[in-house]
């Protein structure tokens, strides 16, 4: 899951309404664990975020919540009653929850489901990092809020420009591919690393390139499914933030998570140029770091002719 932040988290739900089949409280070492399990064949969506005053869905009226700091959890893309798939058999409780051995969760309360998006409020001591995911068989939906800050992520202290035409920082303490045997400055690791020829072998956390096609083509849909998608300008430039998960076509198994910014370098009809920098959740790597990692680094881009 990740150290967390206490930054929003929301991700789109696709295919059919899922149905919400159980809710359940976890204590952790160093964490408290909210379960949303769901079935059904689409995909529940989250949106995630500190509320100052919690309301009800629909009628706005207060909800008493126990605690300093509410934690808004709502999930989307979710059956209403007697819409449910075949066999799933729909959560009806309790409205409150708690758990005697909690570090930091006072109570979570369930508010309602309202065209499809079913609110719940986790009430803490004060607002604390929390973290979203998702596991699968069966699929849930896991909001952990953590019992302490999380570590000062290191500063974006070391640049390098890479000679297609972009310069970026990243961390005190990584390494960056010189350009061996890709173009310099498209690798980036917290560990040297050696980029294998001839290979699509993964060796960079975060890595970057340019490719010869038009931005909406690249930006436009993509193997497997989306799970967000945000337009946003990188350097001046027109550029989109999109998290997708494989379903086992293309490079990498299926449910492996990745984080994509697709930038607009121009170009014309005759010679277009489209900058991709990415992380991906391979084994190998600590996905959720990363992803913050990309975020900042995508913050110093920098753009010349290449």
């Amino acid at each position: 899951m990740g150290d967390g932040t206490t930054a929003d988290s929301a991700a789109a739900g696709a295919g059919r309404p899922v149905t919400l089949t159980d809710v359940r409280l976890g204590a952790h070492d160093g964490f408290d664990r909210i379960v949303f399990e769901v079935a059904g064949e689409g995909s529940a969506g989250w949106q995630v975020g500190w509320v100052d005053e919690p309301r009800a869905q629909g009628s706005g009226a207060p909800v008493e919540v126990p605690g300093q700091a509410f934690l808004g959890i709502t999930l989307t893309n979710v059956a209403l009653p007697g819409d449910e798939e075949a066999g799933a058999v729909r959560w009806q409780g309790p409205e409150r929850q708690g758990i005697a051995d909690a570090t930091v969760l006072e109570e979570l309360v369930a508010d309602t489901l309202f065209e499809g998006a079913y609110s719940f409020f986790a009430g803490t001591d004060r607002r604390r990092p929390f973290a979203v995911g998702t596991a699968n068989s069966p699929q849930r939906i896991v909001v952990d809020v953590l019992a302490e800050d999380p570590a000062t992520p290191a500063a974006l202290t070391q640049r390098c420009e890479s000679p297609a035409g972009f310069s970026l920082a990243y961390p005190q303490g990584w390494s960056a591919n010189p350009g061996e045997t890709v173009a310099a400055c498209t690798r980036f690791a917290p560990d040297p690393f050696t980029v294998p020829p001839n290979t699509d072998a993964r060796v960079g956390a975060v890595t970057a390139r340019v490719e010869q096609a038009p931005f909406q083509q690249v930006a436009g849909p993509g193997p497997g499914d989306e799970l967000s998608r945000r337009a946003t300008t990188v350097g001046g430039r027109s550029a989109v933030r999109v998290e997708r998960v494989s379903v086992g076509e293309g490079l990498w198994p299926a449910g492996v998570r990745a984080t994509s910014y697709v930038v607009d370098l121009g170009g014309g009809a005759e010679a277009p140029r489209t900058l991709v920098v990415d992380t991906v959740g391979l084994p190998q790597f600590d996905y959720a770091r990363n992803v913050g990692v990309l975020d900042r680094m995508v913050e110093t881009l920098s753009f010349g002719d290449p």
